[in-house]
């Protein structure tokens, strides 16, 4: 009977230890494991932390930070929705600058929620239009939306190359031109909102290259050549 009343006490004292647990010391822990690449961990910390200045009504006043690790910890381990409801908070308290939105952002694309994806990176840089990542990752998107044009526009041209019509029967393969063209139009502008957002990015200046020489715009597609060229 002594035992288990021990026993008891000791579970009772434990639980009240654990009650009473500062969320300073949560965010040490949560801190602890961010630095042993346990985000899981990491994000379970900072959510008890976080839930404890809420409670004290502090959030707002003492926990910006804290809100932020959370979604980006959130994030870092795959826990989608914790991490959209974390940010999302860190964006309302404008914690971090763009950070929330790149984070944010790149958690929908995790989810394959392309338009939510889009719209995050439109918001986040109608806020901070200079912030290298995010024009990196609006580039990356602009350049996987104008690529799928661009390449039906190359296996249209290399079809008709490959079938011998520029001697057989030449206006078809103009035609068959032309429909690699209109291709390359609609790739255009996007790869060149690409460039906008990223002059530097490697695949957009390849692409805007091939498209203008495709397109009978030598100036523009050397241009871009001696552009790429100085990246190498």
């Amino acid at each position: 009977m002594k035992r288990l009343l021990t026993l008891a006490l000791i579970a009772l004292a434990f639980n009240l230890n654990a009650q009473t647990e500062a969320p300073e010391d949560l965010i040490n822990k949560g801190n602890a494991a961010v630095q042993i690449k346990d985000y899981k961990g990491a994000f379970e910390n900072y959510q008890k932390a976080f839930t404890l200045y809420e409670k004290q009504g502090k959030a707002k006043e003492i926990a910006p930070e804290t809100i932020y690790n959370a979604g980006y910890c959130a994030h870092k381990a795959n826990l989608h929705d914790e991490a959209i409801t974390y940010l999302k908070k860190a964006i309302e308290l404008n914690v971090k600058e763009a950070k929330p939105y790149q984070n944010l952002a790149e958690t929908y694309k995790a989810k394959k929620d392309n338009d939510m994806y889009e719209k995050t990176l439109e918001e986040g840089l109608a806020k901070y239009p200079n912030d290298k990542a995010l024009n990196k990752l609006m580039a990356n998107l602009y350049v996987q939306k104008g690529n799928a044009f661009y390449k039906e526009g190359n296996n249209i041209k290399k079809a008709a190359n490959d079938s011998g019509m520029s001697q057989t029967d030449p206006d078809a393969y103009n035609a068959e031109l032309d429909k690699s063209k209109a291709e390359f139009e609609k790739a255009l502008p996007l790869i060149e909102k690409a460039y906008k957002y990223d002059s530097k990015n490697k695949n957009a200046l390849k692409i805007l290259s091939n498209i203008y020489t495709a397109l009978d715009r030598p100036e523009d597609a050397e241009k871009i050549k001696a552009e790429l060229d100085a990246l190498k």
